[in-house]
């Protein structure tokens, strides 16, 4: 993962957190564990860099639940 991938992916892990209420680490863990992180956050960075942090936050809770993971 390079520097600027890491810094999304903390980017995005932080609008989760201050959208749903949890703490970073525990979204940080949650995505980590189901593969959010490294298959699609870093995996599409040069398109998902492009959306606003919201929008990209939102896909990623609505991707948590089609895989029946609550993030929340």
């Amino acid at each position: 993962m390079t520097s600027k991938q890491l810094d999304f992916v903390t980017c995005v892990i932080g609008a989760l957190s201050l959208m749903t209420g949890q703490s970073c680490s525990l979204i940080y863990r949650r995505l980590h564990s189901a593969g959010i992180i490294k298959d699609y956050l870093a995996a599409a960075y040069d398109v998902l860099h492009t959306f606003s942090l919201e929008y990209v936050a939102e896909d990623v809770i609505a991707l948590m639940k089609k895989k029946g993971i609550a993030i929340c």
